[in-house]
């Protein structure tokens, strides 16, 4: 059974909900995909859910993960965040600036999750995406800031509003590629320790 709302998909609820998709996954194959739809509508954030797909690989590497038993999250991710496009265009539209910087704000969060979390993510066919969508996310952004004059800031050219160039934002990037060179360590070791 899962939580009704995931706040923090750490790695105990991963290895949770992983273990009830294994089981689901061997009755059910088919319907995967409506599995994953219902867990990331309990995530917090919707690109928490490729954490499925890369703890599944046995490297970050984006061939890795897409031959991993859950990469259609990855796809999924890329989905949500191709749906946020519109409603980001009707809050430029509508003037509604603020609802367009919470929009933009989770599409950057977004953006970075996948790029942090995905090794030679640009190589792939998801990289290639990504980048056609983040590219027509910046030329909605661009027509809306070039509306006004150039010495007159606007809230969505801001870089405060892609976190992770902060400083907080390096030094948890930094804390991740720890964690995952000690992952990465480790299970070096044990495969070399184990016998064939």
């Amino acid at each position: 059974m899962l939580p009704a709302k995931i706040t923090d998909f750490d790695d105990a609820h991963v290895a949770r909900i992983t273990s009830l998709l294994d089981a689901f996954r061997k009755t059910h194959p088919d319907v995967l995909a409506f599995a994953l739809t219902l867990v990331a509508r309990r995530l917090k954030n919707s690109w928490q859910l490729i954490r499925l797909a890369t703890r599944a690989a046995p490297s970050k590497n984006a061939a890795d993960i897409a031959a991993a038993p859950y990469a259609i999250a990855v796809s999924m991710v890329l989905d949500r965040l191709d749906n946020r496009r519109s409603p980001l265009r009707v809050a430029l539209k509508n003037e509604r600036v603020l609802v367009a910087k919470e929009i933009l704000t989770e599409i950057y969060d977004t953006e970075y999750a996948l790029r942090v979390r995905i090794d030679s993510l640009d190589e792939s066919d998801w990289g290639k995406r990504l980048d056609d969508l983040i590219g027509t996310i910046a030329a909605l952004v661009e027509a809306e800031v070039s509306r006004f004059p150039k010495n007159v800031g606007h809230v969505l050219g801001s870089s405060r509003l892609r976190t992770y160039q902060s400083f907080a934002g390096r030094l948890t990037h930094l804390a991740w590629k720890g964690r995952d060179a000690l992952a990465g360590g480790a299970a070096f070791c044990r495969k070399l320790v184990s016998p064939a």
